[in-house]
């Protein structure tokens, strides 16, 4: 169900598209069937053409573009009602939109051969209906006979939806990015990563309007989670360790994103899970307990954690 969903919304970018540029022109059912066939089909292509890892090119809103502009033109001599401009915004944009879909839920090598590095901005999973939705609406004004004036009013309110809905997301991942250090006492080597809920997280609708974090520092581990339309962040897991190591960044994360870890220590290490945190001016203290329930504090100094010796 969620591939499908996946499926469609790429499916729906380009047919969008085409509904919001030509919006105000009145088209025949015919051709309404041929342009929305194509853009469609045009709005997988990225995937048609390799994996994103093999042919990162196939993802580069650059190659891409370029590739479009003799397509394009192609089109323009078979379409001649229509001029290149409008042409160019609706077939290359159901390319570059499918794009810019997966870059909004995860890795792709946007600007390759620019540049090697693969870059996301993590809002949606893909798949969510409260974006691919609202599309569906806008291309059925388009499809249906639907008076002009109405037809403007849905599409330009179910664009403006999708805007305000990935504003709201956009609005999460700062305000965990920039509050979560202010909530956890974390070292100068913190990492903290903000996502759409992962694969085997979202099992209902509300799991689409969430947003997860974990902070991964030398001595601590934190996961949670923060839904869209606001409550308490909640803790999956709080957990800090005896001993302090190196976290790590590399580019061998998945989609070819950095990978942030931990780096363990040699031999087994003790953890404990974080029951409170309790600041009092610059002294941080942390009670826990290890994994048969026994307590331990913890006193922050000097960059790192150190556990107060047992009476």
């Amino acid at each position: 169900m969620i591939l499908a969903m996946h499926i469609a919304t790429h499916l729906l970018t380009g047919s969008f598209i085409v509904s919001m540029v030509l919006m105000r022109y009145e088209i025949s059912f015919r051709e309404k069937f041929v342009l929305l066939g194509l853009t469609s089909f045009l709005g997988i292509v990225p995937d048609l053409l390799g994996n994103r890892y093999v042919s990162p090119w196939s993802h580069s809103i650059v190659v891409m573009g370029l590739v479009m502009v003799p397509i394009v033109f192609l089109f323009r001599l078979l379409l001649k009602k229509y001029s290149y401009t409008q042409l160019y915004l609706c077939l290359a944009g159901s390319v570059l939109g499918h794009i810019l879909v997966d870059y909004l839920g995860h890795g792709v090598h946007l600007i390759y051969p620019l540049s090697s590095e693969a870059y996301t901005l993590p809002l949606i999973y893909l798949g969510d209906p409260t974006v691919w939705v609202p599309m569906f609406v806008g291309v059925m004004s388009f499809v249906l006979p639907v008076s002009l004036g109405r037809r403007r009013v849905l599409s330009m309110g179910c664009a403006g939806f999708i805007v305000i809905y990935l504003g709201l997301k956009l609005a999460m991942l700062v305000q965990l990015e920039q509050g979560l250090p202010r909530k956890f006492t974390l070292t100068p080597q913190a990492a903290i990563q903000v996502s759409p809920l992962g694969d085997n997280q979202v099992h209902k609708l509300s799991d689409f309007w969430k947003m997860g974090f974990d902070v991964i520092d030398s001595q601590r581990r934190v996961l949670g989670v923060l839904p869209v339309l606001g409550g308490e962040v909640r803790l999956d897991l709080n957990m800090i360790f005896a001993v302090k190591s190196d976290v790590v960044r590399s580019k061998t994360g998945k989609d070819g994103l950095e990978q942030v870890y931990r780096k363990l220590p040699a031999g087994d290490e003790a953890s404990f899970e974080v029951l409170e945190e309790i600041s009092e001016g610059p002294a941080v203290e942390i009670v826990a307990q290890d994994k048969e329930g026994k307590p331990s504090r913890f006193i922050y100094k000097d960059g790192e954690w150190r556990e107060e010796p047992k009476e």
